[in-house]
């Protein structure tokens, strides 16, 4: 039996103390949740949930979750990526990160992906390890949540080139292979029928559907690699039975289950409301409807690249009802604010309306990076559908969104230590929650990496020039994903 340890006074006043008053009163049992635990073997690296103000590190639950394992490993690959010398490894901000810097994080990245892998074994795959007699063991089975954080593995495994003068190109290349082989089979094995997805415990909601979509993604960009142009001399390489073999499923069938999927979502789209009704009634949590829309992705470059004139016909109908949803939350004032993205919305016949009082950075971060990291919405290469050529004013807002979101990280969500906060008040932006939670600050580097040049506030040095503001904006920038990065590769030590 897990016992929940009582709340200190001094918990007490650390929520006190972070401004959140009378909330804080209601929060104590989420805040007493989480704890130290001890040295246990088992596991190398056992990334926390939290580490306090003192540097201890605090485990949710008394578990070791995947998701924060994952959510490091996410950024340990995008900062990564930025590092070469063209970017932050430039001589005009440090060129010095391109060296050994960059060689660090890739190496990095490869500890944590074995960390990763060690959830998957034979008997399946789990979302938790917990503690028994000085031991890490399995906990809790793995859900459709934590198989999509997962999945996004696939953008380091496909960026192995940036590490060749490191050495690491081949293991970052194949070594993963295995393990995203194994996300997604367990995927149209264990969670896939009916036209949809369901959870762990056979739950079917908008976020089963969700979250499935976002795993397919990751399946959906390896086919798509392997047989536009731009993979030819890598995926391409492969032959058709090799690629089945690897992933555990048929072309054929792959193009019969999004056909499904596609069919399942046109019958849920509310013509009003600019939105799937899944049974939510419009309702959706920021994480469940940036999983929507990467998955959306997924669906409509498998039908347009290997589907039937039909198939082309339902796949531009997906990207269309991407953007309508999409544009209808920019659109939105009441969840779209300078200080950052609402939590939780609904969408109504008036629009997008507020569901939730707060801002939770994780999910922000997260969402925004469905849009502008990978195989994103804004990634469109020779021989894929390139839909977005036909609505230019979404590739607009999304940079305009991205600008937004990182003015407001430099604004109001990092901390006087420069670490990204947990959570906001969306009414008028003040700080809730000042905790470093792992995954937060892990996203908010991740993201950060990957969507700075989608809109035109920031860019990399050799855009600079004579342009002053735009270079002081983008330093501040990289400053900021410095200090998150420096900060979680201390989780490492």
């Amino acid at each position: 039996m897990t016992l929940t340890p009582p709340v200190s006074r001094s918990l007490m006043r650390t929520a006190v103390a972070a401004g959140m008053g009378s909330l804080a009163l209601t929060s104590l049992s989420a805040l007493a949740n989480y704890d130290t635990l001890p040295e246990a073997t088992g596991v190398d690296l056992p990334i926390p949930a939290q580490v306090d103000a003192d540097g201890e590190a605090l485990f949710y639950q008394e578990a070791l979750y995947h998701r924060d394992i994952s959510a490091v490993q996410h950024a340990m690959a995008s900062v990564g990526r930025i590092m070469r010398d063209s970017e932050m490894g430039h001589e005009g901000y440090d060129a010095s990160l391109a060296d050994e810097p960059m060689a660090a994080q890739g190496q990095a990245w490869l500890d944590l992906q074995h960390q990763a892998s060690a959830f998957f074994t034979d008997e399946g795959a789990v979302g938790t390890m917990v503690q028994e007699e000085g031991e890490w063991v399995p906990g809790r089975e793995m859900s459709l949540a934590d198989l999509a954080q997962a999945a996004f593995s696939y953008h380091m495994h496909h960026s192995g080139g940036r590490w060749a003068e490191h050495g690491l190109e081949n293991a970052i290349t194949h070594g993963p292979a295995g393990y995203l082989g194994a996300i997604t089979q367990r995927l149209y094995q264990d969670h896939y029928g009916q036209r949809g997805f369901q959870d762990v415990g056979r739950e079917r909601d908008a976020a089963s559907m969700a979250h499935g979509l976002d795993v397919l993604h990751s399946l959906a960009y390896s086919w798509v690699r392997w047989h536009k142009p731009g993979g030819a001399d890598d995926m391409g390489q492969l032959s058709e039975e090799v690629m089945e073999a690897a992933h555990g499923i048929t072309l054929e069938r792959l193009v019969a289950i999004s056909r499904n999927l596609a069919g399942t979502l046109d019958e849920a789209w509310d013509y009003e409301r600019k939105i799937y009704d899944l049974d939510n009634d419009g309702a959706y949590h920021l994480d469940t409807l940036g999983s929507l829309v990467r998955g959306h992705k997924a669906l409509y470059e498998i039908l347009y690249v290997f589907g039937d004139d039909d198939d082309r016909e339902l796949a531009e109908r997906l990207f269309e009802r991407k953007a309508e949803m999409t544009l209808a939350l920019l659109d939105s004032d009441e969840a779209v604010r300078d200080w950052g993205l609402a939590e939780r919305v609904v969408f109504t016949s008036e629009g997008v309306r507020v569901d939730s009082d707060r801002i939770d950075t994780e999910s922000q971060w997260r969402f925004l990076n469905h849009f502008t990291g990978g195989f994103g919405t804004l990634r469109e290469r020779d021989g894929t559908s390139s839909f977005l050529e036909t609505r230019p004013e979404l590739g607009e807002r999304i940079g305009e969104l991205s600008d937004r979101l990182l003015q407001a990280a430099l604004d109001h969500q990092l901390g006087e230590d420069g670490l990204m906060h947990r959570r906001l008040s969306v009414e008028d932006g003040e700080v809730i929650d000042d905790r470093h939670q792992v995954a937060a600050i892990a996203w908010f580097a991740t993201t950060a990496s990957n969507a700075y040049r989608s809109g035109e506030l920031f860019e990399r040095p050799g855009d600079w020039a004579d342009d002053t503001e735009l270079e002081m904006r983008s330093r501040e920038l990289y400053d900021a994903i410095r200090a998150n990065n420096d900060w979680l590769l201390t989780l490492l030590d």
